[in-house]
């Protein structure tokens, strides 16, 4: 009996305290590298519009306050892309068909709250953010013909973005997995002045303070 004891503290042991410890580990500031998926689309006027699932990458923070909150601020590459075309008519294919990615250099703020429950710490969160753009390519066909670009200003694309996304995620040891929703607020289209036959099409879908919103998933793992 007591052989039976000893061995069941020692399993307890074996799974208390590392729990303990992660627990204790979460209570203080840590870096990490973050990674995933990002599915985005837009809301094109007058087209027809499809996701495109891109990628992000980049470094975190998670910096514990109090009370169950913590703020994760972080620095990515964030992909985001959609294509949109004319709407087909009955019995007559779309004519024109855009696509248009940009990588945006993108700080994202998260605001966290969940309880610790030792093992592990379930949260939900509000995440601000704003990105600046570095690349960007569009390419457009139409009757026959494909015109490409990687200027923001011939795509008449805008490089500033900012918005607000929401969503739920989980620390267990090192590692984090979380999924949001996001919206951007601003409007994928700058008048550059200077439009190609990509830069118009790209005016007509997006002036109107059209952008992307989409879906993302995460994964982190914490030194």
């Amino acid at each position: 009996m007591k052989n039976i004891l000893t061995i069941a503290l020692s399993c307890v042991m074996l799974v208390v305290v590392p729990a303990m410890s992660e627990a204790a580990s979460r209570g203080h500031a840590r870096v990490g590298v973050t990674a995933g998926f990002t599915s985005s689309s837009a809301n094109p006027r007058n087209w027809d519009a499809s996701s495109l699932s891109r990628f992000h990458a980049g470094l975190s923070a998670q910096l514990p306050i109090a009370l169950g909150f913590a703020i994760q601020p972080a620095l990515l590459y964030q992909a985001k892309g959609t294509k949109f075309g004319s709407p087909a008519e009955e019995g007559v294919e779309a004519t024109t068909d855009v696509n248009a990615n940009i990588g945006y250099l993108e700080i994202p703020v998260q605001i966290q709250w969940g309880p610790d429950l030792v093992a592990f710490r379930p949260y939900v969160f509000a995440e601000p953010f704003v990105g600046y753009g570095l690349t960007a390519k569009a390419r457009s066909s139409e009757g026959g013909v494909s015109i490409k670009t990687n200027s923001f200003r011939e795509a008449g694309l805008a490089r500033w973005e900012y918005g607000l996304g929401v969503g739920a995620g989980i620390d267990i040891w090192k590692l984090q997995a979380a999924v949001k929703y996001y919206w951007n607020f601003g409007s994928l289209y700058n008048d550059s002045g200077k439009l190609n036959n990509i830069g118009a099409q790209v005016k007509d879908a997006f002036k109107d303070r059209r952008s992307f919103n989409g879906v993302s998933v995460s994964l982190s793992f914490f030194f």
